[in-house]
């Protein structure tokens, strides 16, 4: 071989390297779906229409454990799956409380996972992937993985079993150890505390996110990702926290007969004492208002793309509601979810 044919053969195999390395990885767009009755409005059809969603996160149930019967027990249970776009493929969703693993005894994981199977197959029994969601902790780890294992092994063999995974989750593997499924739902959001009234937004801040997001790359999962286009009221009374208010409960904070705007709209106290959707409101409570701008759910995206390996994933977002969904710019959204692909 001359000289000109090697300079040629190495111009070929660096351009095939460059071609290569930009190949653009394929990111599938999807949506939760949280609530129990599956009539979806004409925003949100449009959504899934727009964004090109061929697959659905669907909460089916959650599992806690009664101190009444001393056994887990399902609630909330999602009705009239039929009613669900014919066109989208359904992944089960379960989640489970972290005490139900707690109060588990070893020889109950069997019948647990058993009851949860027979659940779901009962509502929807064409699926190739199961997500389990569980904010586990050391303490409960293992009994938490065994019920996976369990899980896995009363399956058919092609189903796809995925877990939810925290931020805190990431950065400490050795501590709570990773989970024996297939791949894991990096859950990008409820990172602050909620018992500090003054402190930063809970459903997603930059700083708190960037204490964590060097671990993510080395995660020992293949991770899809979630992102928050959700907002909520934290309610406080005498300065702790008493609950979360969301979705259709939220109050009128813009009444001004018993709600008083304290920091242009992030914080409202109370002038006298209310009951609305089920909540009682006391004279001197605060609600603490927390949503992601559009910028800030750009930036959480972003942070997130530059922090993960170069893999083809789903981009979920949390969750599929009209409330949810008219908060933001069309193009925000799509932006979100194009940001994956660059």
């Amino acid at each position: 071989m001359n000289k000109f044919q090697i300079i040629k053969l190495c111009f070929f195999i660096q351009g095939f390297w460059l071609l290569s390395c930009s190949k653009e990885t394929v990111q599938e767009h999807s949506f939760y779906f949280w609530r129990t009755t599956t009539h979806l409005s004409t925003t949100e059809k449009q959504a899934l229409q727009q964004h090109h969603v061929s697959k659905l996160y669907v909460r089916f149930f959650d599992v806690d454990y009664s101190s009444e019967t001393k056994q887990p027990q399902p609630l909330g249970v999602v009705d009239s799956l039929e009613l669900l776009p014919k066109n989208l493929s359904l992944i089960p969703v379960v989640y489970i409380t972290n005490r139900t693993f707690l109060n588990l005894k070893e020889p109950e994981i069997l019948p647990l996972a058993e009851h949860i199977l027979q659940k779901i197959n009962g509502l929807y029994p064409n699926y190739q992937e199961l997500q389990i969601d569980c904010d586990w902790s050391e303490k409960t780890k293992m009994n938490y993985f065994n019920f996976l294992k369990t899980i896995k092994k009363l399956s058919k063999q092609s189903l796809k079993l995925t877990a939810t995974i925290r931020l805190h989750q990431v950065k400490y593997p050795l501590r709570n150890g990773v989970p024996p499924v297939d791949g894991g739902m990096l859950m990008f959001y409820n990172m602050g505390n909620l018992h500090t009234m003054d402190g930063p937004n809970s459903i997603f801040d930059t700083e708190i996110a960037e204490k964590y997001t060097a671990y993510i790359k080395g995660y020992a999962l293949h991770l899809d990702v979630a992102l928050p286009i959700f907002r909520w009221y934290v309610h406080y009374r005498n300065g702790k926290i008493i609950g979360l208010i969301t979705k259709k409960q939220s109050p009128e904070t813009k009444d001004t007969l018993y709600f008083y705007d304290t920091k242009n709209g992030a914080t409202f106290n109370v002038r006298q004492p209310l009951l609305a959707h089920g909540i009682y409101y006391e004279t001197g409570d605060v609600l603490k208002h927390e949503a992601l701008t559009d910028e800030a759910l750009l930036k959480a995206a972003t942070l997130l793309k530059e922090n993960l390996s170069q893999e083809n994933r789903t981009v979920v977002l949390y969750d599929l509601d009209d409330i949810n969904i008219n908060y933001y710019e069309t193009k925000t959204l799509e932006n979100v979810f194009s940001s994956f692909n660059r």
